[in-house]
């Protein structure tokens, strides 16, 4: 598979974001479960401000593939205001990320992501940040087609 992953640098605003989450891993991967319950939910959100949904991921301090780490399932909202029920609320800071387009299938992920992290990274002498990472795609996204298409966000020192 050849990799084509056209990128960027950006700031990102600060961020209000709600959805739900759950502890996972790798090798154990929850993700399912997770964008399930979101999915089923998402039309109880009222005050959205795009039909982006952000899949984010907080990873431990020195991270390794075999650890657990927290995923999130969420929408952006204007305000924390009226958070239905069950919802868990999350702030994403402003700051420097690495923004990979990608299109296609999302079980391709983890040969994305090595070349991300054991390729571009080093060769380009980025440094990651101990921030959240996330992905951004559409309320339409469907992770089974060619043609699917997200935002891949790492964040930079």
């Amino acid at each position: 598979m050849k990799i084509n992953l056209p990128h960027r640098i950006e700031i990102i605003e600060a961020k209000k974001l709600i959805g739900f989450s759950i502890t996972t891993s790798f090798q154990d991967d929850r993700t399912p479960i997770l964008w399930r319950r979101f999915m089923m939910r998402r039309n109880e959100i009222n005050n959205r401000i795009s039909n982006h949904l952000f899949s984010l991921q907080i990873y431990p301090k020195h991270f390794t593939p075999d650890q657990s780490f927290k995923k999130y399932a969420l929408a952006e909202v204007s305000d924390f205001d009226n958070v239905p029920k069950d919802f868990e609320t999350f702030q994403l800071a402003s700051g420097k990320y690495l923004v990979f387009n990608y299109q296609g299938k999302a079980e391709n992920g983890p040969e994305i992501f090595r070349y991300i992290f054991q390729n571009f990274i080093p060769e380009n002498q980025f440094e990651v940040d101990n921030r959240p990472h996330f992905e951004i795609f559409g309320d339409d996204y469907n992770p089974n087609s060619d043609s699917a298409e997200e935002e891949i966000w790492i964040p930079m020192k």
